[in-house]
């Protein structure tokens, strides 16, 4: 098992022939923009969590290593416990060697072996060639519970000369709230274990430093960034519309929707009857929302307009009177609603009655 983690270490420094010391990578390097799609739309997002430490010539590898009638495929996570409800995007401090060609696949998951929640994928066009760099990786927004521990995984082709590093430190406190994972069996089983007694870990963990270490008592980190932000709920203005009306005759209604993170909405329109929309959208934040309905009785109806997020997440609900009076009644309201759209009529029709 040394033997196996010798030649690693050799091989690794031989391609990237990286510094010496250890440094706060936030300092030296500028974030590359993988996928702008959503950069622009996630406008609160926040740093979360993060590890930028990268320890002195410390990385581990993604892909097939060439051990000589041995080869591996290594796959990494770094676990981490957002505190907001929204992943948005991640950084990872990441390169590759000059002869990769398939792309490097980035995900999220609630737990290693489960399926993805979110994933992107990165080209090696994306990734700087033999040295490292910040590289962000823009996700679609998911929601997951803050507190609870998720992780983000990198893992590529399982094939010859492709290969790509993620900058990794040794000190097990640097993120005390998560730690590398570690897999060469195609994820099947993973490892957070840095000791050579370790059946998997010393397969699975490459040390790229002049001095390595495998204690059973240290678990490593990567470098990464973990942007995220709260879920804050929609809401709609008040309905507008006539607030009287004839059975059998279809009146329109309308409220003004809005989300403070700019996610979609989605509206439903309860009329008091019974009966109800369907789910429409997904509407922008400020749109005009307008729906109509016709009422077959006589009587008082609640309108309610129902509003939630791209994420489930509901708003308060607007409410709206609409009558449908005895025909005397409605048309006697609707005759001087009529007159007083039209004063000088109304003026008109006064001076006859007093003739």
């Amino acid at each position: 098992m040394k033997k196996i983690i010798t030649i690693l270490v050799v091989w690794v420094l031989f391609l990237y022939g990286l510094g010496a010391v250890a440094y706060n990578i936030d300092d030296v390097s500028h974030s590359q923009l993988v996928n702008s799609k959503k950069s622009l739309v996630s406008y609160y997002d926040e740093l979360d969590q993060y590890q930028t430490i990268m320890t002195e010539n410390t990385g581990a590898p993604i892909g097939q290593i060439p051990i000589p009638e041995n080869p591996i495929n290594i796959q990494v996570a770094q676990s981490f416990i957002p505190t907001k409800d929204i992943i948005t995007r991640a950084e990872l401090f990441i390169g590759k060697n000059s002869t990769a060609t398939y792309p490097l696949i980035v995900s999220i998951r609630s737990e290693l072996i489960e399926g993805d929640l979110t994933s992107i994928i990165i080209e090696p066009s994306q990734v700087p060639t033999e040295e490292f760099d910040w590289v962000e990786i823009d996700f679609d927004d998911i929601l997951i519970t803050a507190g609870q521990t998720y992780y983000i995984i990198a893992l590529t082709e399982n094939t010859t000369d492709n290969f790509y590093a993620w900058g990794a430190n040794n000190d097990s406190e640097s993120y005390p709230q998560g730690c590398a994972w570690f897999s060469v069996d195609d994820g099947l089983n993973w490892t957070n274990e840095s000791a050579s007694s370790s059946t998997h870990s010393v397969e699975s963990f490459i040390n790229q430093g002049k001095k390595p270490t495998f204690d059973g008592n240290i678990t490593w980190d990567m470098c990464f960034k973990i942007y995220s932000r709260d879920n804050n709920p929609p809401s709609a203005s008040e309905i507008t519309g006539s607030d009287i009306g004839i059975p059998g005759v279809e009146y329109t209604f309308c409220i003004n929707v809005s989300d403070p993170d700019n996610d979609d909405l989605f509206v439903l329109w309860e009329w008091g009857d019974g009966t109800c929309s369907e789910w429409g959208g997904p509407y922008e934040s400020g749109t005009e929302v307008c729906e109509s309905h016709v009422w077959n009785e006589t009587g008082t109806f609640i309108i309610t307009a129902k509003i939630h997020d791209f994420f489930g997440l509901f708003g308060l609900d607007a409410e709206f009177t609409f009558k449908c009076p005895r025909n005397k009644s409605i048309s006697n309201s609707l005759f001087f609603r009529f007159l007083e759209r039209y004063p000088l009529l109304n003026l008109f029709l006064q001076r006859l009655t007093i003739l």
